[in-house]
């Protein structure tokens, strides 16, 4: 897996004088948040397709950052999310930090605590970004393969040795070993072994279905 990618920061709240406040605070460190008053905003910027470190007011109009947290757990669920609210309860924090955010601070917070949530926040997003990227390209390369060739990668990835998968599967050794000699070169791995070892890794999905 490659280094990851600088993350970038967000501050989404509604109220112009924190983020003016966050904003000076966080360059007092050389970081350049970017600035969205809404949700909505935020969402007319933001894509999914680089890490992000955000810090999200929970009340805001319109759309709640509860509600902004669902939708980025569908299609930026790598993002780093770290609440802030005068409002703040414990049932709020437990469901918020439940459903995957690194942290919820109340307002008003020590600076120097929400700077460390930050520096955490953009390691873990890169981290975090250069993980979903990788699952995403080799599930890409899995679906690629034959309804056989999954089938026969899903043994391989359980352990079984080619033996067992020609007995379980009713074909000769030599067949499976073809179908594995496929997968390797249509998933472009240095090996079964090291595409077996992404697929762990990464938690990758392989689709089966009962079709050969």
């Amino acid at each position: 897996m490659s280094a990851p990618q600088p993350a970038t920061v967000y501050v989404v709240d509604d109220d112009p004088e924190l983020c003016e406040s966050v904003d000076w605070l966080l360059g007092s460190i050389g970081m350049s948040p970017t600035i969205c008053h809404s949700a909505d905003e935020f969402l007319s910027v933001y894509n999914g397709e680089h890490p992000a470190c955000i810090v999200l007011d929970v009340r805001m109009p319109q759309m709640s950052g509860t509600r902004l947290q669902e939708k980025l757990n569908e299609f930026a669920p790598h993002v780093t999310i770290i609440f802030v609210s005068a409002h703040g309860d414990i049932r709020m924090s437990v469901s918020t930090l439940q459903a995957g955010a690194l942290d919820f601070l109340e307002k008003p917070y020590a600076p120097q605590r929400l700077l460390e949530a930050v520096q955490r926040g953009v390691d873990l997003a890169g981290e975090r970004f250069s993980a979903h990227t990788a699952r995403a390209t080799i599930a890409s390369k899995v679906s690629l393969l034959t309804p056989r060739e999954r089938q026969i990668l899903s043994l391989v990835v359980e352990g079984l040795p080619s033996q067992n998968i020609a007995r379980k599967l009713g074909m000769s050794v030599k067949t499976v070993d073809v179908h594995r000699a496929r997968i390797k070169a249509k998933t472009d791995a240095d090996s079964i072994s090291t595409l077996v070892r992404d697929v762990l890794r990464f938690d990758v999905e392989v689709p089966v279905d009962t079709a050969p």
